[in-house]
């Protein structure tokens, strides 16, 4: 690494750093404590509050950040799409406690998935938390997509009731749906002067704009 200038490093963006084994393997933390040694930053994004346990490490960067990705208000919900995953409460202690540790701090609302996704909600939980607040809605490339599937076929069997309007609403970007949440959310982003950036619809646009000035 001493080849490389020094520059924040993004970990989990595609897989989590902190997953079980990573209380006993210790993997991630060794990766930080190496970030550290370099004079590297990083930008953790996870489900897990084991991440606490690397605040210190966090704290001994410049300019580090941490953020909590959720999708469900309702707990019955994340249940059936995150059964492993740690609930809501454990999550939002994450993000107070990196605030008090003067980490920054940000909640990512991924995937947001049509009709189970409270997304104002959410926003109300961890808007005090949260320095950033990132909105990703559930995409799909094709339906033959092997997680589409995979979807598809869980919304048949627990929610039967939404399960063949879904389809159009993920691939189709300018549905009714999108751009109604799109307007809800700007007039909350407006009204409690929230640092929202929206990736879906007109706000997607706007925001990229307003970061590009």
């Amino acid at each position: 690494m001493s080849a490389l200038v020094p520059q924040t490093m993004y970990i989990g963006m595609n897989t989590d750093p902190y997953q079980p084994v990573e209380e006993e393997h210790r993997q991630t933390r060794q990766a930080l404590e190496l970030l550290v040694e370099h004079s590297f930053s990083a930008c953790i994004l996870t489900k897990s509050d084991l991440v606490v346990r690397d605040i210190e490490l966090l704290k001994r960067m410049k300019d580090s950040s941490a953020g909590i990705s959720l999708a469900f208000q309702d707990e019955e919900v994340r249940r059936i799409f995150e059964p492993h995953a740690p609930p809501n409460e454990k999550r939002i202690e994450v993000l107070l406690k990196l605030k008090k540790a003067g980490v920054g701090s940000y909640a990512l609302i991924c995937p947001v998935m049509p009709y189970l996704t409270d997304v104002e909600a959410l926003i109300e939980v961890v808007a005090p938390v949260a320095d950033t607040i990132w909105i990703y809605p559930l995409r799909m490339e094709s339906e033959s997509d092997r997680n589409w599937q995979n979807v598809s076929a869980l919304l048949k069997r627990c929610f039967p009731e939404i399960a063949e309007q879904y389809r159009e609403v993920i691939f189709t970007y300018d549905h009714p749906y999108w751009l109604d949440l799109g307007c809800k959310l700007e007039d909350a982003r407006l009204r409690g002067g929230l640092n929202l950036r929206v990736e879906f619809g007109r706000q997607r646009s706007s925001e990229r704009a307003k970061g590009m000035r």
